[in-house]
């Protein structure tokens, strides 16, 4: 079968052209091939396709009726090709994502309307998500989050490293004492973004690292309630100094132990391959753009 399908853009140049001779020489190959080709096509099939002589090549009625076939065979594989190669100039399908809402709101407010107004053919399907997805069993194209990646085999791209601080109201301060140290955070409400065991805070100054494990009041997995409660007075909790200046419109925030430098926050995106499709790609190059403009 494989060698028939082969045959047939020899079988439709010989149907096209008057003699062998002319189609031989539109395929660039030797008389002798076409002819060898055409007569082992015809002996596969147990018919005849062309009544010819020195002069002229005709068709049968069976070789009509194969024509006919071949031509919609070609139509076919030429449709499939265009199809694909307009998906390279013109990409388009799902993008499916798993994002952590923190950084979302944190650093890709705004990035995903562009995108998907510059390519209309690609759509987003995206879940919120506080844990990492093994994107060789789950069904997720890539993923975005903070800290490191537990999948060694799959590939990852740093976006971009923060530095958080701890923030707190000036009224909360009012009514709980000033920390001096690290050690003093242990007795302070915290605001928890994860619910992932006990939360723990590492702060370090001139070579002295000082971890400490905090007391959280509330637990939510959402930056935006986070906020909400940290302006209501209910605690300290951690944030990049950029988005607490964005939401602190009335100058209430305060950081605390601003000598103190606290480890530093990694948000990497993860692939399962490093060919990925072009759409993909493209996401991934439009991503590390927007995160290289904060």
């Amino acid at each position: 079968m494989r060698k028939f399908l082969a045959d047939i853009p020899y079988f439709l140049e010989a149907a096209n052209h008057p003699t062998f001779t002319q189609a031989a020489e539109a395929l660039d190959i030797p008389l002798a091939t076409l002819s060898r080709r055409i007569a082992a096509m015809e002996q596969s099939l147990g018919v005849k396709l062309f009544f010819r002589n020195t002069r002229i090549a005709g068709l049968t009625e069976d070789g009509k009726e194969m024509l006919e076939s071949c031509k919609f065979i070609m139509a076919e594989a030429h449709s499939v090709r265009d199809r694909l190669m307009q998906k390279q100039t013109e990409p388009g399908g799902p993008i499916r994502m798993s994002v952590e809402s923190f950084v979302y709101h944190c650093c890709m407010h705004g990035a995903l309307g562009p995108f998907v107004e510059q390519y209309p053919q690609i759509s987003l399907h995206t879940v919120f998500s506080t844990e990492w997805k093994d994107l060789h069993r789950e069904p997720f194209d890539l993923d975005i989050r903070t800290g490191p990646v537990p999948y060694p085999d799959l590939k990852v791209r740093r976006l971009l490293s923060m530095q958080p601080a701890l923030f707190c109201t000036r009224e909360f301060l009012d009514r709980h004492p000033h920390p001096e140290h690290p050690g003093d955070l242990a007795r302070m409400p915290f605001i928890a973004q994860s619910s992932e065991g006990r939360p723990v805070v590492t702060c370090s100054k001139q070579g002295q690292t000082e971890t400490v494990a905090l007391q959280p009041r509330h637990t939510v997995q959402s930056i935006g309630l986070a906020l909400e409660l940290l302006l209501a007075d209910q605690g300290m909790t951690t944030l990049i100094p950029q988005l607490a200046s964005a939401y602190d419109k009335e100058g209430r925030l305060v950081q605390l132990l601003p000598d103190w430098e606290l480890t530093k926050i990694d948000i990497n995106l993860t692939l399962p391959s490093d060919r990925p499709p072009k759409r993909i790609r493209l996401f991934v190059d439009h991503i590390v753009a927007h995160f290289q403009g904060l």
